[in-house]
């Protein structure tokens, strides 16, 4: 499919390309989102995710190409130019300030008078429920408190597009995901166009509208959560993106619709459009895999068995280094390691990808 030119979406990243010290971590990257778009940049260490923001973000510079939004060119405005706020991984607030003072930081750096910044600054501090907080020193608050300290002074300044750097990696899970529901519920109320940078797929999964998954300076797949999970389109993204069993594979048979694939287990069933002799990947998410007979079947010996809450998920061997996952509900006993088990599932349900070479 022909690239759409620049300018056409609310963010235009086009063509970008970035090298450190002759090596080239970037090359003709694309990237765009609509107004109102809470999209992920999601991938592991040195991916790429972070030099993409920062080049958005005019803190650093891409080599070529251009980054477009609203339709303005912003290549070559620097950052306090371009209306765009970042949320730093850690929060980068001033501790000799004031909750307060913090926040309004931003917009005494535009030249705002220090009497006309008080309205917006109790707005934003409402926004973010630390209004009963604007006179204590951010030293004396939790992790927490000031990470909504620090959304708050982002969106004091009403910039035309937001970013977030791993912003809740140093917080514990659980108010981790409290904090999750309660910036995506935020931005969406207020029609705010955000940039989420993570490494964690399942943060990810629960706060975007899109996720783009990044891999050695590209982007393999840039679509919605059900989507990258349900129909991920390199074997990069299915392991990725949530766990699955993973088989190895040659084509045998071919009609279109469906390849016949001979696996250390046996003939295999898949979505056709592989020529014969393709080496390929086989992939099965764990939750529609079931014990017993089905369209597909196999034999894998069971390795572990983990109770995690409200599901109990089988780890298993099959032939070579394949792995087999299966996921079921509930509580699950009388299976112990070492038992042979029979697993099956649904051709609909089967993933295929191309090896790679």
């Amino acid at each position: 499919m022909t690239p759409q030119a620049p300018g056409r979406h609310y963010l235009d990243v086009w063509g970008v390309a970035k090298s450190f010290r002759g090596t080239r971590v970037m090359s003709g990257m694309n990237f765009r989102m609509d107004r109102g778009e809470l999209v992920s940049l999601l991938g592991p260490s040195g991916c790429g995710k972070t030099t993409l923001l920062r080049i958005i973000a005019g803190l650093m510079e891409a080599d070529e190409g251009d980054v477009v939004l609203g339709g303005r060119n912003i290549t070559r405005l620097p950052a306090h130019r371009r209306n765009i706020s970042v949320v730093f991984q850690n929060y980068a607030l001033f501790p000799h300030l004031s909750v307060a003072e913090n926040v309004a930081f931003g917009l005494r750096a535009r030249g705002t008078a220090k009497a006309a910044c008080a309205q917006p600054v109790e707005e934003a501090l409402s926004l973010v429920r630390m209004d009963a907080f604007a006179g204590r020193p951010v030293s004396a608050l939790s992790g927490g408190q000031q990470q909504r300290v620090a959304v708050a002074r982002a969106l004091v300044v009403q910039p035309d597009l937001l970013l977030l750097d791993e912003p809740f990696s140093a917080l514990d899970r659980k108010l981790r995901e409290t904090m999750q529901v309660e910036l995506k519920a935020l931005l969406r109320d207020r029609g705010i166009t955000a940039i989420f940078v993570t490494h964690d797929q399942e943060e990810a999964m629960g706060v975007s509208d899109r996720i783009a998954v990044m891999n050695a300076g590209k982007i393999e797949q840039f679509a919605d959560p059900s989507t990258l999970y349900a129909r991920p389109a390199t074997p990069f993204v299915m392991d990725f993106v949530g766990l699955s069993t993973r088989l190895s594979g040659r084509v045998v048979q071919d009609d279109g619709a469906r390849s016949i694939v001979e696996t250390g287990c046996g003939l295999l069933t898949a979505p056709g459009g592989f020529a014969p002799g393709t080496p390929v990947q086989i992939g099965v998410r764990p939750e529609l895999i079931s014990p017993g007979e089905g369209e597909n079947t196999i034999s894998a010996r069971l390795r572990d068995v983990m109770v995690l809450g409200a599901k109990t998920v089988l780890h298993g061997e099959a032939a070579g280094s394949d792995r087999v996952m299966c996921e079921l509900p509930g509580i699950r006993g009388g299976m112990t390691r070492g038992d042979e088990l029979r697993l099956g599932w649904s051709v609909a349900d089967t993933l295929i990808h191309e090896a790679a070479a």
